[in-house]
């Protein structure tokens, strides 16, 4: 984590509240009878939390090889 620029820890911490958010929408929806209709919105907010939490990893700081 501490290699990730400043941005890349926005989008890690981002990430990791749309995933948590999305999955208490989808528990709290979640009924005897699955309807897809009705989890658009957790089911969306969990892939973006994925989503935002890898690419918090596509934003390294640069490192110098010769220190």
């Amino acid at each position: 984590m501490k290699n990730l620029t400043l941005f890349g820890k926005v989008n890690f911490g981002l990430g990791i509240i749309f995933f948590i958010l999305g999955v208490l929408l989808f528990v709290q929806n979640f009924n005897e009878v699955f309807v897809f209709k009705d989890q658009y919105l957790s089911i969306s907010l969990v892939c973006l939390g994925i989503a935002l939490f890898f690419a918090s990893y596509l934003q390294q700081k640069i490192r110098n090889k010769h220190s």
